[in-house]
């Protein structure tokens, strides 16, 4: 569709994620459509502030917590065709919370009308995984690696609030996994990358922290001000695939903030002792890329309500373990490597 047809409709307009992403997105890719920006204040007198006409695009650029009123509120005041709804993660912040989200939204859009935003998946590198045809019968073990240089950059509240596991391993690190394992050359990539979450699982005693361990930089509850603070900053989780093609390959998955490099890559150890690796760009462009396939209807680099609670589903157990320890909290020196914590 030609975007000068579209209402693009930011909510939260003065938050982060539009002053830093979509707005230079939407003027790079010269977007000819009507952006309309929308804050709290606005909600009472939406009807007025959007044109009737044209496709609506509405993205929720929110805190999780105003999704629900904000879905709400778009039903009420316009009708649902023509409507699409852009959502940020997390989407939800357990498997409860997120079932919760998708029944709600559910009530009032229809799926093929909700696009959840990972711009992981927008990125030209990672879709360089998806579309290489590589050798897939001789894998030993398989390392999805995610570390940053730089601590929580005084974002307190919002980290306080998520953790690395929410923050990092849901959303980025188990779609990353998904694409990794999914089948080449897949017509219908939502659909293959569920598949491919539906047979991940931990397996080890996560009480005995076997295969699972979190971190946390040293003077971060200095920084965030609770000296009891269990909040992870690292993550590091050993999965396994019931896949048949991928039967006893450890897949381990590793994040962490203040750490010695920036890094983000796949890495496919393979049997005879070769390697592929795959590293994943900064690629400023990625949301331009989003939009572009929200305008179109492209639905393959947006994640579905299927994969969403299958990355909970597999995190359930941690989640679940993590609520009521208290003693496994590894503490680590800012410029550690991610291999010795």
């Amino acid at each position: 569709m030609d975007s000068s047809e579209i209402n693009y409709i930011i909510f939260g307009a003065s938050g982060d994620l539009a002053k830093r992403y979509l707005l230079p997105a939407l003027k790079n890719m010269n977007f000819r459509g009507k952006i309309i920006l929308v804050s709290r204040k606005d909600y009472p007198n939406l009807k007025n502030l959007i044109p009737g006409d044209g496709e609506k695009i509405f993205h929720l650029a929110i805190p999780p917590e105003g999704v629900k009123d904000a879905v709400e509120i778009i039903s009420k005041n316009f009708d649902k065709d023509n409507i699409k709804i852009m959502l940020e993660k997390p989407f939800g912040k357990d498997l409860t919370s997120a079932q919760d989200l998708v029944a709600h939204v559910k009530k009032y859009f229809n799926e093929k009308q909700i696009y959840r935003v990972d711009h992981y998946l927008a990125k030209n590198s990672v879709q360089e995984i998806v579309k290489k045809d590589w050798d897939k019968n001789n894998v030993s073990k398989i390392e999805i690696i995610a570390t940053e240089k730089i601590d929580i950059e005084g974002r307190v509240n919002f980290y306080e609030q998520t953790g690395a596991l929410q923050d990092f391993v849901q959303s980025h690190l188990l779609e990353l996994t998904a694409i990794t394992l999914m089948k080449h050359g897949a017509q219908d990539a939502r659909h293959s990358r569920y598949e491919a979450l539906k047979e991940l699982q931990i397996v080890c005693d996560i009480t005995k922290h076997e295969c699972v361990k979190r971190g946390q930089y040293e003077g971060y509850r200095q920084e965030v001000k609770n000296p009891q603070s269990m909040t992870e900053t690292f993550v590091s989780m050993n999965i396994v695939s019931n896949d048949r093609l991928w039967k006893g390959v450890p897949i381990i998955l590793t994040t962490g903030k203040a750490l010695n490099e920036k890094l983000t890559q796949v890495k496919i150890h393979y049997k005879d002792g070769n390697n592929l690796i795959f590293n994943i760009n900064q690629e400023p462009d990625a949301y331009d890329r989003v939009i572009l396939a929200a305008v179109a209807g492209n639905d393959n680099i947006f994640i579905s309500s299927e994969e969403v609670l299958e990355s909970w589903r597999i995190l359930d157990d941690v989640q679940q373990t993590w609520k009521n320890s208290k003693d496994d909290l590894i503490f680590y020196k800012k410029g550690a490597e991610a291999n010795s914590i």
